[in-house]
Protein backbone atom coordinates (compact mmCIF):
# COMPACT_ATOMS: atom_id res chain seq x y z
CA UNK A 1 0.00 0.00 0.00
CA UNK A 2 1.14 3.54 -0.68
CA UNK A 3 2.63 5.57 2.15
CA UNK A 4 1.41 9.15 2.38
CA UNK A 5 3.12 12.10 4.05
CA UNK A 6 1.76 15.21 5.68
CA UNK A 7 3.32 18.10 7.55
CA UNK A 8 1.65 18.82 10.88
CA UNK A 9 2.25 21.34 13.65
CA UNK A 10 2.19 20.00 17.20
CA UNK A 11 2.67 22.58 19.94
CA UNK A 12 4.31 24.95 17.46
CA UNK A 13 6.82 22.42 16.12
CA UNK A 14 6.42 21.11 12.57
CA UNK A 15 6.64 17.35 12.00
CA UNK A 16 6.43 15.30 8.82
CA UNK A 17 4.28 12.25 9.54
CA UNK A 18 3.87 9.34 7.14
CA UNK A 19 1.52 6.40 7.03
CA UNK A 20 -0.90 4.38 4.95
CA UNK A 21 -3.79 6.72 5.79
CA UNK A 22 -4.73 9.59 3.49
CA UNK A 23 -2.92 12.92 3.85
CA UNK A 24 -6.12 14.46 5.29
CA UNK A 25 -6.39 11.71 7.90
CA UNK A 26 -2.71 12.12 8.90
CA UNK A 27 -3.31 15.87 9.36
CA UNK A 28 -6.43 15.13 11.41
CA UNK A 29 -4.41 12.81 13.69
CA UNK A 30 -1.68 15.48 14.09
CA UNK A 31 -4.30 18.10 14.99
CA UNK A 32 -5.85 15.71 17.50
CA UNK A 33 -2.46 15.19 19.23
CA UNK A 34 -1.81 18.98 19.16
CA UNK A 35 -5.24 19.67 20.69
CA UNK A 36 -4.69 17.03 23.38
CA UNK A 37 -1.26 18.45 24.33
CA UNK A 38 -2.63 22.01 24.42
CA UNK A 39 -5.59 20.88 26.55
CA UNK A 40 -3.21 19.10 28.98
CA UNK A 41 -0.84 22.10 29.22
CA UNK A 42 -3.82 24.39 29.83
CA UNK A 43 -4.91 22.11 32.70
CA UNK A 44 -1.38 22.28 34.16
CA UNK A 45 -1.11 26.03 33.52
CA UNK A 46 2.27 25.53 31.85
CA UNK A 47 3.85 25.43 28.44
CA UNK A 48 3.87 22.08 26.63
CA UNK A 49 6.81 20.05 27.94
CA UNK A 50 7.78 16.49 28.74
CA UNK A 51 5.33 16.27 31.66
CA UNK A 52 2.49 17.52 29.42
CA UNK A 53 3.45 15.00 26.75
CA UNK A 54 3.36 12.14 29.26
CA UNK A 55 -0.02 13.22 30.64
CA UNK A 56 -1.38 13.68 27.11
CA UNK A 57 -0.09 10.20 26.22
CA UNK A 58 -1.82 8.79 29.33
CA UNK A 59 -5.09 10.55 28.35
CA UNK A 60 -4.80 9.24 24.79
CA UNK A 61 -4.04 5.72 26.07
CA UNK A 62 -7.10 5.92 28.33
CA UNK A 63 -9.29 6.98 25.38
CA UNK A 64 -7.78 4.20 23.28
CA UNK A 65 -8.51 1.60 25.97
CA UNK A 66 -12.04 2.93 26.48
CA UNK A 67 -12.62 2.69 22.73
CA UNK A 68 -11.10 -0.81 22.70
CA UNK A 69 -13.47 -1.86 25.49
CA UNK A 70 -16.38 -0.28 23.64
CA UNK A 71 -15.34 -2.03 20.43
CA UNK A 72 -15.18 -5.38 22.25
CA UNK A 73 -18.63 -4.76 23.76
CA UNK A 74 -20.06 -3.82 20.36
CA UNK A 75 -18.43 -6.87 18.74
CA UNK A 76 -19.90 -9.11 21.46
CA UNK A 77 -23.34 -7.57 21.01
CA UNK A 78 -22.98 -7.88 17.24
CA UNK A 79 -22.05 -11.56 17.60
CA UNK A 80 -25.10 -12.08 19.84
CA UNK A 81 -27.31 -10.26 17.33
CA UNK A 82 -25.91 -12.45 14.54
CA UNK A 83 -26.81 -15.53 16.59
CA UNK A 84 -30.27 -14.09 17.29
CA UNK A 85 -30.78 -13.40 13.59
CA UNK A 86 -29.75 -16.97 12.74
CA UNK A 87 -32.14 -18.28 15.40
CA UNK A 88 -35.04 -16.18 14.14
CA UNK A 89 -34.30 -17.13 10.53
CA UNK A 90 -34.39 -20.77 11.62
CA UNK A 91 -37.71 -20.21 13.42
CA UNK A 92 -39.08 -18.40 10.35
CA UNK A 93 -37.98 -21.21 8.02
CA UNK A 94 -39.57 -23.80 10.33
CA UNK A 95 -42.81 -21.79 10.48
CA UNK A 96 -42.76 -21.39 6.70
CA UNK A 97 -42.30 -25.16 6.29
CA UNK A 98 -45.15 -25.82 8.72
CA UNK A 99 -47.41 -23.47 6.75
CA UNK A 100 -46.46 -25.23 3.51
CA UNK A 101 -47.08 -28.63 5.10
CA UNK A 102 -50.45 -27.48 6.49
CA UNK A 103 -51.48 -26.07 3.10
CA UNK A 104 -50.58 -29.41 1.51
CA UNK A 105 -52.48 -31.30 4.22
CA UNK A 106 -55.50 -29.03 3.78
CA UNK A 107 -55.32 -29.61 0.03
CA UNK A 108 -55.13 -33.37 0.60
CA UNK A 109 -57.97 -33.19 3.14
CA UNK A 110 -60.06 -31.18 0.65
CA UNK A 111 -59.35 -33.75 -2.07
CA UNK A 112 -60.32 -36.53 0.33
CA UNK A 113 -63.48 -34.64 1.33
CA UNK A 114 -64.44 -34.27 -2.35
CA UNK A 115 -63.78 -37.99 -2.91
CA UNK A 116 -65.77 -38.89 0.21
CA UNK A 117 -68.62 -36.63 -0.92
CA UNK A 118 -68.65 -38.26 -4.37
CA UNK A 119 -68.57 -41.72 -2.79
CA UNK A 120 -71.39 -40.71 -0.43
CA UNK A 121 -73.51 -39.49 -3.37
CA UNK A 122 -72.82 -42.75 -5.25
CA UNK A 123 -73.80 -44.78 -2.17
CA UNK A 124 -76.95 -42.69 -1.72
CA UNK A 125 -77.90 -43.33 -5.37
CA UNK A 126 -77.21 -47.06 -4.93
CA UNK A 127 -79.27 -47.09 -1.73
CA UNK A 128 -82.12 -45.31 -3.52
CA UNK A 129 -81.94 -47.85 -6.36
CA UNK A 130 -82.01 -50.71 -3.83
CA UNK A 131 -84.99 -49.16 -2.02
CA UNK A 132 -86.84 -48.81 -5.32
CA UNK A 133 -86.01 -52.42 -6.20
CA UNK A 134 -87.19 -53.50 -2.72
CA UNK A 135 -90.49 -51.65 -3.14
CA UNK A 136 -90.90 -53.13 -6.62
CA UNK A 137 -90.30 -56.60 -5.15
CA UNK A 138 -92.81 -55.94 -2.36
CA UNK A 139 -95.45 -54.87 -4.90
CA UNK A 140 -94.69 -57.90 -7.01
CA UNK A 141 -94.89 -60.07 -3.88
CA UNK A 142 -98.27 -58.55 -2.96
CA UNK A 143 -99.44 -59.02 -6.52
CA UNK A 144 -98.26 -62.65 -6.53
CA UNK A 145 -100.00 -63.33 -3.18
CA UNK A 146 -103.20 -61.86 -4.50
CA UNK A 147 -102.90 -63.96 -7.62
CA UNK A 148 -102.18 -67.04 -5.49
CA UNK A 149 -105.26 -66.37 -3.33
CA UNK A 150 -107.34 -65.96 -6.42
CA UNK A 151 -106.01 -69.22 -7.81
CA UNK A 152 -106.67 -70.99 -4.50
CA UNK A 153 -110.22 -69.62 -4.49
CA UNK A 154 -110.76 -70.76 -8.03
CA UNK A 155 -109.43 -74.16 -7.17
CA UNK A 156 -111.77 -74.45 -4.21
CA UNK A 157 -114.65 -73.27 -6.25
CA UNK A 158 -113.85 -75.92 -8.86
CA UNK A 159 -113.82 -78.63 -6.31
Amino acid sequence: MERNRAEVSICGTNYVLSGEKSEEKIKEIGKYVDDELRRTSKMLNSNPNYKCAVLAAVNLAEKLMDNSDLLLKVQTENHQLDNDVKHYISLWENAKKQVTDLKEKIGNDNDKAVQDSERYKALEAKCSDLENAYFDLQRENVSLRNEMRNLERLKRDDE
